[in-house]
């Protein structure tokens, strides 16, 4: 019981690590693209910061008050004062904020896709391009929901682009492939648990027998063999380790064919293939310490 709480644990922990890793991937990413990464930016547009937040953007991540001038970026409304931002120069000269601000607008944003229900295009090909989370979020970071909506309902016959004449399909496959499980809780690697059912305060449902009869105490390892034609307990175990150790690799091999495919098709990044390839090698490498060592 002990080992099995050790085991959901590290899956759990492994799992979360590897989502909230791969969305920091993609923001650094994105704040590379968007600014070099200079939290300081500000464009001719009037977009703020590493990842050029305009008032529109903000306004949906709870720090600016929607003014009469939501479109234009000229910053003449009121700030909120969440997490202490008062001002555009408060704003400019706090970067761990302005990257709390984007995630508070992505969530925001995959709530927009969500309800429109964009997130069911995840896995088609639009204009030749197969659609992920990172994708569509991406695109409609460049031109909202409503271009990245115009763009999908459109089968690719309609591409939005921004103000520098940026094509939100550039963004989609530049932005493929990342793993954005904390932004929408939808879990892209690694399987689901099985659970005891329990009852009321947590007790399992399961019944202990009415009485209870002496037994002399016998050798586990004896008993299976025993009972197993044979065959003891550490060879089973043995065989089931690795059956795992092999059907771990067989996996990493198949996400790293799909991540290759995926980039030879130029729909996610050389970086996006190589990050995802890292991080499944170091997923199961875990995965074998936990089950095999």
């Amino acid at each position: 019981m002990k080992q099995t709480r050790q085991l959901i644990i590290g899956l759990f922990i492994s799992g979360v690590a590897w989502a909230a890793s791969e969305y920091n991937d993609y923001l650094a990413a994105l704040s590379a693209r968007e600014s070099s990464s200079n939290p300081g930016t500000v464009n001719k547009y009037g977009f703020l910061g590493s990842y050029q937040m305009g008032e529109s953007a903000l306004i949906d991540a709870g720090y600016y008050l929607k003014d009469h001038t939501p479109n234009t970026n000229d910053w003449t409304g009121t700030w909120t004062g969440k997490y202490g931002i008062h001002s555009k120069a408060d704003f400019l000269a706090n970067a761990a904020v302005q990257t709390q601000a984007i995630k508070d607008y992505n969530i925001k944003q995959w709530g927009y896709i969500s309800n429109l229900g964009l997130d069911h295009y995840v896995g088609q090909t639009v204009a030749g391009i197969v659609m992920t989370e990172s994708g569509l979020l991406a695109g409609a970071h460049l031109v909202g929901v409503g271009g990245l909506k115009k763009f999908l309902t459109s089968n690719g016959a309609q591409i939005p682009s921004d103000a520098n004449n940026t094509a939100i399909t550039h963004y989609i496959s530049t932005f493929n492939g990342y793993n954005l499980a904390a932004i929408t809780g939808n879990v892209t690697a690694g399987g689901s648990t099985g659970s005891v059912s329990t009852v009321g305060n947590g007790i399992s449902d399961i019944q202990p027998p009415a009485t209870a009869v002496w037994q002399p105490l016998i050798n586990p390892s004896a008993a299976f063999t025993n009972s197993a034609g044979g065959v003891s307990y550490q060879e089973l175990k043995i065989a089931i380790q690795s059956i795992i150790a092999i059907l771990l690799f067989l996996w990493l091999a198949f996400v790293s064919w799909s991540q290759f495919k995926m980039w030879g098709a130029n729909s996610i990044s050389i970086m996006a293939m190589k990050s995802t390839i890292i991080r499944a090698t170091a997923l199961m490498m875990l995965l074998l310490f936990i089950f095999i060592v």
